[in-house]
């Protein structure tokens, strides 16, 4: 996994996370109740804290030895290795420690965040996350590693991307790491026409901006988790893909009708920076901007 160069801020949530220093690097990514961070720490170990947030940790490089409590006071210690990860609820009490370097990606949020995220599953609605150390969750590990090469590369997908792997990772944890998991999946099904016709247009319209998986479904009066399987099972697209795919439309028609430099046309179209977009605009179309406007233009 290539190493960043530069290190990020830290934050309030990366306060209530007290994460060790000094780091070798580190990046990070916040909205409400949520923290996403990717770090490289020397050699080190981390005083006796309590969790202020839930926490879902994924080892990607190195070991760590965590030691700490449930609730009942039961003490626990166990060593982290990639491919096993661990989910932690507020309230729980750890130290930890590491003898070589360590790498990792861990998910901080709030109880509230998690409420507001899974509020659909009316059956779960008094469900809460129990401590769980150590298993080979593949579904996790893939969310983590996609949120650590996301960080990595300045979030070029944007936060829609981000927050609905998030979303995706807190209803998982609500039916896999709680007292009521194990629940079936609720079946949405399709999003009425009206609201499909809402959604594609507020995207449409706001094809520049880096939306919010939040903003598009408060839209539509769904919640995140909601919106996001509807809209797939209405049009056979996750919403990251139906807005890359409008977006390469959109640069598409500038390339072809405008003679703006393409760093501009992939700015307009709503691309951080062009090398994302030279790389998605040739997976669409198999070509580059560049190769695009010339064989318009024969």
């Amino acid at each position: 996994m290539a190493t960043p160069l530069r290190l990020l801020n830290e934050s309030r949530l990366a306060q209530a996370s007290h994460v060790p220093m000094p780091k070798i690097f580190g990046k990070t990514t916040e909205w409400e109740g949520v923290k996403v961070a990717h770090y490289r720490i020397p050699p080190g170990e981390l005083e006796p804290r309590i969790h202020k947030t839930h926490e879902v940790f994924v080892p990607l490089d190195g070991a760590v030895t965590i030691e700490g409590g449930g609730a009942d006071g039961a003490p626990a210690r166990r060593r982290r290795v990639p491919g096993e990860i661990s989910v932690t609820p507020a309230g729980i009490r750890y130290a930890a420690r590491w003898e070589e370097e360590l790498e990792y990606l861990t998910v901080f949020f709030t109880e509230d965040y998690l409420r507001r995220t899974t509020i659909d599953f009316e059956s779960n609605r008094n469900a809460r996350i129990v401590l769980s150390c150590g298993p080979q969750d593949a579904l996790v590990r893939s969310i983590g590693i996609a949120l650590a090469d996301e960080l990595n590369h300045g979030q070029p997908a944007g936060k829609l991307y981000a927050e609905s792997l998030v979303s995706t990772l807190a209803v998982h944890l609500l039916r896999h790491y709680s007292t009521e998991s194990l629940v079936d999946d609720i079946q949405f099904g399709g999003l009425p026409p009206h609201k499909l016709r809402r959604a594609t247009e507020f995207i449409e319209a706001h094809l520049d901006q880096d939306l919010e998986l939040a903003e598009i479904a408060q839209a539509v009066e769904l919640s995140p988790y909601h919106f996001a399987r509807s809209f797939k099972q209405t049009t056979g697209f996750t919403p990251i893909q139906f807005l890359m795919q409008r977006r390469i439309e959109h640069a598409k028609r500038l390339l072809a009708e405008s003679d703006a430099p393409i760093v501009e046309v992939g700015l307009s179209a709503g691309f951080k920076n062009q090398s994302h977009f030279t790389t998605l605009f040739r997976k669409f179309t198999a070509l580059t901007p560049k190769a695009y406007r010339n064989e318009y233009l024969r």
